[in-house]
């Protein structure tokens, strides 16, 4: 299960708020704009392009733009999700 609440998304910076089930899987994903995730809470595994880490509290991951990343949760994840530009796409989801 995922949940988002975007804290923010003024200028060209979004911040988003996400929690991440234990065990949860996403597809892999792939977008234009840059990200960098910090996780608050929990571990995962993120796979950026073949390259996989695994993620504890404090650690950061880096995104570039076009890159196909996923994650699979180790233990439920509370994590903060910075984009820019802004993406509208989420902006629509939580209308």
């Amino acid at each position: 299960m995922v949940t988002r609440e975007i804290l923010s998304s003024e200028g060209s910076v979004m911040v988003v708020k996400v929690r991440l089930a234990e065990g949860f899987a996403g597809d892999v994903d792939q977008h234009p704009e840059e990200q960098v995730t910090y996780i608050v809470e929990g571990q995962l595994e993120f796979d950026v392009e073949g390259d996989k880490r695994i993620l504890n509290p404090g650690d950061t991951q880096y995104i570039p733009s076009n890159s196909k990343h996923q994650v699979k949760v180790l233990k439920e994840c509370v994590l903060l999700d910075v984009f820019t530009p802004i993406r509208k796409d989420l902006l629509a989801e939580s209308r």
